[in-house]
């Protein structure tokens, strides 16, 4: 077993570089990240979270005058709102801070007469948005509502408020929301909003609350929990699906839930389960370092510039998502045991093939250091149907592909690129001459059919039919995930088809770096740094590369596409530390 040689000081250090990634001196004056404009409450209270947990590691107990005035700020406006949806999110951020510090600032109880009886001031129905009048119908609550019900557990821990009736009211409602697996079903089921709610929960409980609707809660979080693991890739990255997905608090939150849950298995005496956990966390936690580390930080797993704004929805701008990173690891910080000692995870050894409900249209599966995703019937406004990534351990995770493209404008994309629906996967001919790929498709019945789930091989088939797959007569594609690589057989369910089509996107930049591409009569080999990426096709047929470059929230893409005789194709996809002999190939 490995013991974890970071721990907390990890999360502070991750939280420090969110933190100086604004500048101090903004900070005291709730200036912008780029210092033209001022910081909203949403955006600040957690920055007062993230300075919170830095105080409370020794970090910057020099800090306190600073944490007073910027606690001060938050809870005066707090206390003013009316239909503020930013207070639904920035109580549960100002209480968690209070919380963190209590016990390690002097003056304490001074302090405390400044903001509480601010606080002591905010109702619910009166402060918040996301709640449940009377009159209204409940359907329109989401995962913001688990937020401001997390931060009023936290006004009742100081004795600010009583939640009984409010928790009453509201968590009968959201407890319908969860699936069969334990995870939350927000609006449109993006996955990212699962864990959210999930690890809020998590903090909630963590927090000591006990009342009527905890056991059920916690229920919840124990049937998600272990299949969690599955959600991460071998690149210790969160998975891909929806809206507000390929930021980096995806891993944070990733990493609270595994710290709720290794201390859940530490208590029951399962060690290697609580070692699994406590790996993950410290994976997810470690991924999000070298994007913190280039000279401008990012927000979102890209390198385009921060200003571009590449790869974002309208809402997911740096000053609110950059230190919601900082934020939300703060829960894994406050919630993590350094005395667990790590075991091995399923990102690191596979041997799983995992379907989702329904709600989320999703298989995971991965194997001998690879790890796949595969969205069964997209939300195409985000993603797209089909293969939307592999990663491999230690090499760069857009460089096969980490995610989708899709054709919608859900996010921004930098200028001169393209909007496409597009995964890894087959297609075929239509009587006009166009070619219609699976990736275009929503809506389908997918039955997936698991043959090996080890560490050496992941094997699994889907057989997709509907209506949107027209005279195709269905598809079916086999996995097979090993250490030589992820090979994918393709098959049109139409025995007369004369012709299939494959569809690959190939990485041309991911906003700092740009790839070499090297052709040869099989295969195509896409450069980056080091790493190496190589899509090798079986089969005699004719390959075009588009010279039209589209965007995904990672990077921008060719496609290559292959047109191959009869209704069934093959590919191996291998992504491997290259070789500095490429004599072997030609350029094309």
């Amino acid at each position: 077993m490995i013991r974890s040689k970071e721990g907390r000081e990890l999360y502070l250090d991750t939280m420090q570089l969110a933190w100086d990634g604004y500048g101090q001196a903004r900070i005291e004056q709730r200036l912008t990240a780029d210092g033209n404009g001022r910081m909203d409450l949403h955006s600040y209270s957690r920055m007062l979270t993230v300075l919170s947990c830095l105080i409370h590691g020794g970090r910057k107990r020099d800090a306190a005058a600073l944490w007073e005035e910027m606690m001060v700020g938050c809870c005066k406006e707090i206390a003013d709102s009316e239909g503020n949806h930013e207070a639904d999110f920035a109580m549960k951020e100002i209480m968690f801070s209070a919380l963190i510090v209590k016990d390690v600032l002097s003056e304490w109880e001074t302090i405390r007469t400044r903001w509480a009886p601010l606080l002591e001031r905010a109702e619910p129905y009166r402060t918040f948005v996301s709640v449940w009048r009377e009159g209204e119908d409940p359907s329109h609550l989401h995962n913001i509502n688990v937020y401001n019900m997390v931060g009023e557990y936290m006004r009742e821990r100081e004795g600010l408020t009583d939640s009984g009736a409010y928790f009453a009211r509201h968590w009968p409602e959201q407890l319908t929301r969860f699936d069969g697996n334990g995870m939350y079903r927000d609006p449109g089921n993006p996955i990212l909003y699962d864990i959210t709610t999930r690890a809020h929960i998590a903090l909630l409980l963590g927090f000591g609350y006990d009342g009527p609707f905890a056991s059920e809660l916690d229920e919840r979080l124990r049937q998600a929990g272990p299949l969690t693991l599955f959600m991460q890739s071998a690149a210790g990255e969160f998975a891909y699906g929806g809206r507000s997905n390929g930021f980096l608090f995806n891993e944070s939150l990733l990493a609270a839930i595994a710290e709720y849950e290794a201390v859940r298995y530490k208590r029951e005496g399962n060690d290697v389960l609580a070692g699994a956990f406590k790996r993950s966390a410290r994976m997810a936690a470690e991924s999000i370092a070298p994007w913190l580390g280039m000279e401008q930080p990012r927000h979102l797993k890209n390198k385009f510039p921060v200003a571009s704004k590449h790869g974002t929805e309208g809402y997911g701008y740096y000053d609110k998502y950059m230190i919601t990173m900082g934020a939300f690891l703060a829960i894994g910080y406050w919630l993590c045991d350094d005395s667990i000692a790590e075991s091995p995870c399923p990102a690191e050894t596979g041997g799983y093939v995992w379907e989702t409900s329904e709600s989320f249209h999703k298989v995971f599966a991965g194997a001998g250091g690879y790890s796949v995703e595969v969205d069964t019937s997209a939300d195409l406004h985000y993603d797209a149907t089909g293969l939307g990534r592999i990663h491999r351990s230690s090499l760069p995770s857009e460089l096969a592909l980490s995610s989708p493209l899709t054709d919608h404008e859900a996010y921004a994309l930098s200028p001169g690129f393209e909007r496409i629906s597009a995964t890894i996967g087959p297609g075929w001919p239509r009587q006009d001459g166009s070619v219609r790929y699976l990736s275009a498709c929503t809506g389908l019945q997918a039955e997936v059919t698991i043959v090996a789930a080890t560490p050496e091989l992941a094997e699994f088939t889907i057989r997709y039919c509907g209506d949107e797959l027209g005279d195709c007569g269905g598809i079916k594609e086999t996995y097979r995930i090993s250490a030589a690589g992820v090979e994918l057989d393709m098959e049109l369910e139409d025995p007369g088809a004369a012709e299939i089509a494959v569809r690959v996107p190939l990485l041309v930049t991911n906003g700092l770096e740009e790839t070499e591409r090297l052709l040869s009569p099989d295969r195509i080999q896409v450069l980056l740094g080091d790493a190496v990426y190589e899509c090798k096709i079986s089969g005699d047929g004719s390959l075009a590369i588009s010279e039209m470059v589209y965007g995904n929230r990672n990077g921008a893409y060719a496609m290559a596409e292959w047109t191959l005789p009869g209704n069934k194709a093959s590919l191996l996809l291998t992504l491997n530390k290259r070789a500095l002999n490429t004599a072997s190939t030609w350029k094309g």
